[in-house]
């Protein structure tokens, strides 16, 4: 018979789960030695075994903490189930707690399993992608969620249902909410992006990226949180930005609160989360080389510049594609000085004076003009 006690020790016992996932021939030794003292042992590291590489999957390589949260979520849902059932009746039948496990496993292995796939076919990282997929599946539960994935070597523009445009950097993704809803936008990032967001005091925007939260409520602004990286930053361009981490014990208050607190940056200024030191600072953009957007340093300023400049501009500081007729526009002229309107409010503008319309189609965005005078 399974001891239930022994059976938990076991999947929480680091040496026990290095050796059944063959990262140390010491541990090997030790655990074979182990079971061979006491004939009882055998059903149960085998049992324990096969618990872990199920959640694991014999062929991937998972990193130890990684493991750890996994076990952790089982064990602590299976306690709960088994102290429900307790208090059932006692005629009930009495189930082993490691049957219970592999119950409560089940769920987990099917989230664990999808995250193999993606991590094996697109090559990501394991740390990054974990928290990422977590964290859109408790959004889920109540919103329905749009997912762009930039696999290619230029940016992605992708275009929020309030206005907000972000440029998506190569390896990285992003998921938002269809619709978002009346008291808050929410979207989540893996990877890296530049944020243009569309001003409303109302309904405050967050980027969930990793271990950070950023909360803005109208500027522009690049998150870098990739998951092998030592640090995550958040470089702001314009306008302000607070940022926390989501273990910040005041987390639901900087959340909550209808301004801008906790640690707040303006233009030029950047927030560095150490991930070793799990330390959070504030410091000035001194190193022009962390900027790699060229619409990070970029200023829209026109003075009766050509459109064809200016469609030019937008193109190499946004890394999109914008078609129009050269002919029949070559007439028309700016003169503007724009600042963080995200990029389809200075398309809207744009147009507006030119009496022209823009489209968005298969990545490109196209526009319809008529002469200039």
């Amino acid at each position: 018979m399974i001891n239930n006690k022994e059976f938990q020790e076991l999947l929480e016992n680091s040496s026990f789960r290095a050796w059944v996932f063959d990262k140390n021939s010491q541990d090997g030794t030790y655990w074979t030695s182990w079971i061979a003292e006491d004939i009882s042992r055998k059903e149960l590291a085998e049992k324990a075994k096969a618990f872990l590489l199920s959640l694991q999957g014999e062929s991937v390589d998972l990193e130890e903490h990684y493991i750890d949260i996994q076990i952790q979520k089982a064990l602590t849902e299976a306690k709960k189930r088994e102290n429900l059932d307790n208090d059932e009746s006692e005629n009930s039948e009495i189930v082993p707690l490691w049957k219970r496990y592999w119950a409560v496993a089940a769920s987990i292995i099917v989230l664990i399993g999808a995250s193999w796939f993606v991590l094996n076919n697109k090559n990501e990282s394991l740390q990054e992608f974990a928290l990422y997929q977590q964290q859109i599946s408790e959004a889920k539960a109540t919103n329905e969620l749009v997912e762009v994935i930039n696999e290619g070597q230029k940016s992605k523009l992708v275009q929020l249902p309030d206005g907000s445009s972000i440029v998506l950097q190569k390896n990285s993704r992003l998921s938002y909410q269809k619709a978002f809803d009346a008291e808050k936008r929410e979207v989540y990032l893996v990877g890296e992006a530049f944020f243009e967001v569309a001003k409303n005091p109302e309904r405050p925007f967050f980027v969930y990226a990793n271990e950070l939260v950023t909360k803005v409520l109208g500027t522009s602004f690049t998150i870098k949180a990739f998951g092998k990286d030592q640090d995550i930053r958040v470089i702001v361009k314009t306008g302000r930005v607070s940022v926390f981490t989501q273990t910040d014990k005041n987390a639901t208050q900087l959340r909550n609160n209808r301004e801008l607190t906790g640690m707040v940056l303006t233009a030029n200024q950047q927030a560095i989360y150490q991930r070793q030191e799990i330390r959070l600072v504030k410091a000035i953009i001194d190193n022009p080389v962390i900027l790699t957007l060229p619409i990070e340093n970029q200023k829209f300023e026109f003075n009766a510049t050509p459109i064809s400049e200016v469609f030019s501009i937008l193109e190499k500081s946004y890394g999109v594609d914008i078609v129009y007729d050269e002919e029949v526009m070559s007439k028309c002229s700016i003169t503007a000085k724009l600042g963080d309107e995200p990029l389809f409010e200075k398309l809207k503008w744009i147009c507006s004076i030119t009496e022209a319309s823009y489209e968005v189609s298969d990545g490109q965005i196209i526009i319809t003009g008529k002469p200039c005078n």
